[in-house]
């Protein structure tokens, strides 16, 4: 019968996952629990009951998801934006809405409810570019503290490609078949002489034009067989650039104005302020004089004047519009702005003019724009989030590419190097740089891996943070957020409304998830630089009166209550008000230090049996720290499976009050007649409950602290029997 003392010291592996049970024999199982809900682990290896989030002010839209943003500027500058359905306010770091005149100071934007969470962002400075595929890209500039304004990014070149014609008539083919002689009738005058030897494709049909029978009929050859013989207006494209010989009137120098002619009609009204690339140099249209002249601006200088047959030229027209979409993702990295995975290109990649972060003027020289498609890999990989760490990161559905320039060059028009990672995917979450490592959602939501560069390997390996924690992310991630002081802690929001929060320390060897849970639901969380701390935001969704409010809050470290209140008043009270957020709530109270028991707010507002001079009151959670199943080897063998029994259980605790063990109540008594009417001391140090109870195949130990008064523990010490 071995009689031991087993002392768990730490807890920096986390809580464990319930398939790992059965792994004493991994070192991260001696350091881990079976649970640590509404608990954070330190780097030092202790376990505490979280600290809780104070009520700041309800969202705009009651019945609407909201997401937060941070907007940082620098450590004394920084924001939380609350993006809402079609509108954004702002808050102060330390707290408070940004007012104008007595009411929330409030933008408009374009962005719907729908929209919130595939939205992206990257910032500059005193200005934000915001990210959608169905919005053409944002600026959100901070003016100054109190004045802000957002509208279309004032982009002087836009990406430009062989994007074709669309009209905004009906199409009607007399066949859908592979074969010649069909006929493609436009509602709308569609077709001129230049577009004999283009294509018309839809939806991955096509057809060869064989001649121009009129301005609404062409004649075709089906190449690929499509889908309908009717196609709606805007959906079918004039593809290709019209196969006609154009004669530029020059060919230098750059800025001039030229003349463009061709001897059949080959120009169209809506051409203007499209590109020709046309003799190894590039054109801007400035008019339309008629269907055969145009006139130019010369961007790059073309190697001669001549003319240039068909399938020489190009005319090239803005590859972000409403067809082919916007991007999706951007980051600034090595001076540029680079932008990505727009719907019509999803898998390309454009980089802005060195240090012109508004001009996509593509060419050859080092400073110019680019353009570039990732590898292929037989698979369409949209590229959903991009960041700039040493590299610059995509992240696709299907998987983790880097781009670079040559050794020791920056990225350049004329030397990419576009390559394939890791085969993981990402999803919509934005990824965060955590140390020299990115950490990702992948495309499932359920894991969180961190991409770094290995030396040794010369590769970028993506190892899984959470394989001995995956029932905590299970649920899927939809946000995250990394708070990097006072402690490195990554927070995401979970699909079901929880959080997990994981305490990442790897020169330490602390990778510590655990669960977080309110009387609500969690839907969005930020952080901003506060001074010497990070402040941790949420948005929360919580039924009062049978209505669901979304209330944004601030985490704080003062706080053990949720959604809180605080209240002083010199000579004490008894009734205080501000609660009208929590109506009909049942509410923890700590008054003057000490646990004043539990209260339903009625008309705002609760009255406590004394008077008090200090309060906090909100929502209450319990803390709960459960070691996993005891190990030590017996002279036959392993403890598992035999009855253990723990016949005391004693804790080490650092400034803790209260707390229990198995529902016993720990003591930490202090004695004197300098204590009587005083405020709780807090305890550190250690204290024990007695337990004598056997069990077969475990010796359950639950510590647990639900009053709102802290509670750290250090290390878990048993006296622990086995009966073989």
């Amino acid at each position: 019968m071995p009689r031991v003392d087993l002392n768990q010291t730490n807890f920096t592996s986390g809580e464990i996952t319930p398939r790992c049970y059965g792994r004493v024999d991994i070192a991260r199982y001696q350091n881990g629990a079976a649970s640590l809900e509404n608990c954070f682990v330190t780097i030092h290896g202790g376990a505490y009951r979280r600290y809780a989030s104070g009520y700041q002010a309800t969202a705009k839209t009651l019945g609407r998801f909201v997401r937060l943003v941070p907007f940082v500027f620098s450590t004394t500058q920084a924001y939380i934006l609350e993006f809402g359905h079609l509108y954004l306010r702002i808050y102060n770091q330390g707290g408070g809405q940004v007012m104008n005149g007595g009411v929330p100071y409030e933008l408009v934007t374009p962005y719907s409810e729908d929209m919130l969470r595939d939205m992206d962002f990257t910032q500059g400075a005193d200005t934000m570019l915001l990210f959608h595929q169905s919005v053409y890209p944002q600026t959100l500039r901070r003016l100054s503290g109190g004045a802000w304004s957002i509208g279309a990014a004032p982009f002087t070149t836009l990406p430009f490609d062989e994007v074709g014609h669309r009209y905004n008539g009906t199409l009607t083919l007399s066949a859908t078949t592979i074969g010649t002689g069909r006929t493609a009738t436009s509602t709308i005058a569609s077709f001129i002489a230049g577009d004999a030897g283009r294509r018309i494709t839809f939806e991955g049909g096509a057809g060869l034009i064989t001649a121009v029978n009129s301005g609404t009929q062409v004649t075709i050859k089906i190449t690929s067989e499509f889908s309908s013989t009717v196609i709606a207006a805007n959906q079918w494209v004039l593809d290709d650039s019209p196969q006609t010989t154009i004669v530029p009137g020059d060919k230098s120098p750059v800025g001039i104005g030229i003349n463009v002619t061709s001897a059949v009609d080959t120009f169209r009204a809506n051409d203007v302020g499209k590109f020709i690339e046309i003799n190894g140099g590039l054109l801007e249209i400035d008019g339309v004089t008629n269907a055969q002249a145009i006139v130019c601006k010369i961007i790059q200088e073309l190697d001669s004047a001549v003319g240039a047959p068909p399938g020489a030229w190009k005319l090239l027209g803005p590859a972000w519009n409403e067809f082919d979409g916007y991007p999706r993702t951007g980051e600034f990295y090595e001076q540029r702005l680079n932008v990505a995975g727009s719907t019509g290109y999803p898998q390309t990649l454009w980089g802005s003019k060195t240090g012109a972060f508004f001009d996509f003027t593509m060419g050859t020289d080092d400073d110019d724009a680019y353009a570039f498609t990732l590898p292929s890999t037989g698979k369409i990989n949209p590229i959903t989030r991009m960041s700039s760490v040493s590299v610059l990161i995509m992240l696709t559905y299907g998987g983790e590419y880097t781009a670079t320039g040559g050794v020791e060059k920056p990225l350049t028009p004329t030397n990419p190097q576009l390559k394939p990672r890791t085969r993981y995917g990402c999803n919509s979450v934005k990824p965060l740089q955590v140390g020299e490592e990115l950490f990702y959602v992948t495309r499932t939501g359920k894991k969180v891996r961190a991409m770094s560069y290995s030396y040794t390997s010369d590769s970028f390996p993506s190892p899984n943070v959470t394989t001995l924690a995956e029932h905590i992310t299970s649920p899927g991630i939809v946000d995250m957020a990394y708070q990097q002081e006072p402690d490195g802690r990554l927070w995401c929001v979970r699909a079901d409304g929880k959080l997990a929060v994981l305490t990442i320390d790897r020169e330490e060897g602390v990778t510590a998830w655990s669960p977080q849970s309110t009387d609500g639901i969690y839907e969005s969380v930020a952080c901003i630089p506060n001074g010497g701390i990070d402040e941790v935001w949420v948005s929360v969704k919580r039924t009062i009166g049978g209505v669901d409010y979304r209330y944004i809050e601030r985490f704080d470290d003062s706080l053990l209550t949720d959604s809180a209140i605080t209240g002083a008043d010199a000579t004490g009270m008894t009734e205080w008000t501000g609660l009208d957020h929590l109506e009909g709530k049942q509410v923890h109270v700590r008054a003057d230090g000490t646990f004043a028991g539990t209260f339903t707010v009625a008309g705002g507002k609760i009255t406590l049996p004394r008077s008090a001079k200090a309060v906090q009151i909100g929502l209450p959670y319990t803390a709960r720290i459960i070691p996993l199943r005891p190990e030590i080897q017996t002279g036959a063998g392993t403890a598992q499976a035999n009855k253990m029994n723990t016949s005391k259980v004693s804790v080490l605790l650092h400034e803790s009050i209260g707390g229990t063990i198995n529902g016993q109540r720990l003591t930490q008594r202090a004695f004197g007649s300098e204590l009587l009417d005083q405020e709780l001391q807090v305890y550190s140090g250690l204290d024990y409950v007695g337990i004598t109870d056997w069990h077969n195949g475990d010796s359950p130990i639950v510590l647990e602290q639900s009053e709102p008064l802290p509670f750290h523990v250090l290390s878990v010490i048993r006296k622990f029997t086995v009966n073989p």
